[in-house]
Formats: C-alpha cells, sequence, structure tokens
C-alpha cells in the first residue's frame, strides 16, 4: 500500500541502467556455412547484457546511449571453442509518464550500430625451431546497422533506484559479408536479427 500512495520523487535528471536481455534471431545461412566446415550450429536466442546511461532534456522526454552486448556472456557457441558475441551500440530518446504515483511508462528507440565476431581465443601456434608455442586468436567479423524500439513499464522504489521491464523489436540483419584479417574466409550467410526483444533492468539515477 506504501509503494501505490508515496509521493513520487523527481524524475532522474541522470540515470544508469543495467539489466539482461533476451533476444531472437534467425542464423539458418550461417548454420549452413558452419555445416560445410563440418562445425556445429549456434543456437537462435541471445542474453545480451544491457548498459545505458541518460539524460533528461526536457519533461517526459531523455536521451542517452545504449549498449546491447554479450561479450561477457556468450550462449551462441560452435565446436572447437569457437563462439559468436554480438554487440550493439546507439543513441536513444525516450518519452514517458508516470501513473499510479510511482509507476512509469516508457517509450523508446535507438538507431544502432551492431558488430558480430565469429571467434576461437584458445587456439596456439607453435615455432618449432625455437620450441615455443603462445596462445592466439582467430576471427571473422561482421556489421550491420539496425533499429530498437521498446515500451516498458518502471517502478521507483527509492528516490535514486528503481527496476524496469520492457518488450520490444530489433529490426537488423547480418549480411553474407564476413570478414578475416586475410580478407577471405570460407565462412558466410546472413544472420537475421529483426524479432522481439525482452529485457528486465535495474536503474539508478540522481
Amino acid at each position: 500500500m506504501v509503494i501505490f500512495f508515496s509521493p513520487l520523487s523527481a524524475q532522474y535528471k541522470v540515470g544508469y541502467r543495467i539489466g539482461l536481455g533476451i533476444g531472437f534471431t534467425k542464423p539458418d545461412k550461417f548454420n549452413d556455412s558452419l555445416a560445410e566446415q563440418e562445425m556445429s550450429k549456434i543456437g537462435s536466442a541471445w542474453f545480451p547484457l544491457n548498459y545505458d546511461v541518460s539524460i533528461n532534456i526536457y519533461p517526459s522526454l531523455r536521451v542517452g546511449y545504449k549498449k546491447l552486448s554479450t561479450r561477457l556472456i556468450t550462449y551462441n557457441r560452435s565446436s572447437g571453442d569457437y563462439i559468436l558475441p554480438i554487440v550493439y551500440r546507439g543513441i536513444t530518446a525516450e518519452s514517458y509518464f508516470t501513473f499510479w504515483k510511482r509507476f512509469e511508462a516508457n517509450f523508446g528507440f535507438s538507431p544502432m550500430y551492431g558488430k558480430a565476431v565469429f571467434m576461437n581465443k584458445k587456439l596456439t601456434a607453435s615455432d618449432e625451431t625455437l620450441g615455443v608455442e603462445s596462445s592466439t586468436t582467430a576471427e571473422v567479423t561482421n556489421s550491420a546497422f539496425g533499429f530498437f524500439s521498446w515500451v516498458g513499464v518502471r517502478l521507483y522504489l527509492l528516490p535514486f533506484f528503481s527496476v524496469e521491464g520492457s518488450a520490444g523489436y530489433l529490426y537488423a540483419k547480418f549480411d553474407d559479408s564476413w570478414k578475416s584479417a586475410s580478407g577471405s574466409t570460407p565462412i558466410s550467410g546472413q544472420i537475421k536479427m529483426s524479432k522481439p526483444f525482452l529485457r528486465v533492468a535495474a536503474v539508478a539515477g540522481w
């Protein structure tokens, strides 16, 4: 009862949000390419960490910077210790309104730039002459522009802390243009990212 009838403190001038999302992909063509190299398929779900910072520039409007990343936690794995971290970055604009004293509904969008890296950090290179071994990394990369939109609900628990959840849609696609340091690679195939995206997050602000 206290939550519903306590007055809402002033909106954050600056807010920092960190959370976990779940998105869905369609990597069929990319997996076909992996199969040709006798490698196992990657999964269709990805679970990026969400980081963003925002500044309130006008009543009911804030702008900021958002990052979605599976660099730290990568569930998209293939055989031979190959992984596929995906990172999206972009600027955000978000409008909102409050209701029931401590609740907020928000609506946002973000043009984003994404990078996917199919990589293996556990390879070993050796020099038979000197008898020296060292670790090395093999990787191919791809990039894509996209657009992310969402609607969410935030609950203010303390003057400086709140929690929220959102549902949205990411419009993006990695095409066939996979690149390596040598300029050529047997890896190809699209990864379609245009799927729903869900997120839960904690928000700190002042």
